[in-house]
């Protein structure tokens, strides 16, 4: 399972043209497919008057990846899959992009309009630079009191961290993070430490 990814490292909007016409690409950083499609319908909405508002994303590590794009109108293929392979071909993830198209009077072809739409996002991604990010998993841990010191050593020492500790009638829950890659024989410790008395349960991710 991979710990680490590449994105854009910051969210962007430029101008150029082609042809007479105007391209205006934003992209921006994001961690859900949800928050990808409330960036393009916020951008279709600034551009409300565009011809075109042409979108991609890909949200996700590895084959769990989600991909989607649109050519918003554009001849089939001609915009939103170049788009797409415009990320995918800088190796980034978690980042959505969307261009804005206006007409200026002069048709550009299919071909054309590949090579424009490719090269707005590609020069969108150069002007936003690539970092990497670390993914961690959040869970939490729900034992009795006696147990949290020795959960709390054998997370600490899995390249792990405790987020919070939330104490119970019943006992005590931790809350902590770790890389996908030690997840598994951390919880096995785990598991074997407390000879099974304890409850694991994965929140969701960080970044």
């Amino acid at each position: 399972m991979k710990d680490d990814y590449k994105t854009v490292a910051s969210n962007i909007r430029i101008e150029r043209k082609f042809k007479k016409c105007k391209f205006i690409t934003s992209i921006k950083n994001v961690k859900t497919v949800q928050e990808a499609e409330r960036f393009i319908n916020q951008v279709a909405e600034d551009f409300s008057d565009a011809t075109h508002n042409v979108s991609a994303f890909k949200v996700g590590l590895a084959d769990q990846a989600i991909t989607r794009c649109s050519d918003d109108g554009e001849p089939a293929g001609s915009s939103g899959p170049p788009a797409l392979q415009a990320l995918e071909g800088r190796g980034i993830t978690n980042v959505v992009v969307v261009v804005t198209r206006y007409f200026g009077g002069i048709k550009h072809g299919v071909g054309g309009l590949i090579r424009a739409y490719g090269n707005s996002v590609r020069e969108a991604i150069k002007e936003a630079g690539i970092e990497k990010r670390v993914k961690y998993l959040k869970f939490s841990v729900a034992i009795s009191y006696e147990l949290l010191g020795e959960v709390i050593n054998y997370l600490e020492g899995s390249s792990g961290q405790v987020k919070n500790v939330e104490y119970k009638a019943d006992g005590v829950e931790v809350i902590g993070m770790v890389k996908p890659s030690f997840f598994n024989s951390l919880t096995a410790k785990i598991k074997e430490a407390t000879k099974g008395e304890s409850e694991i349960e994965i929140k969701g991710d960080e970044f």
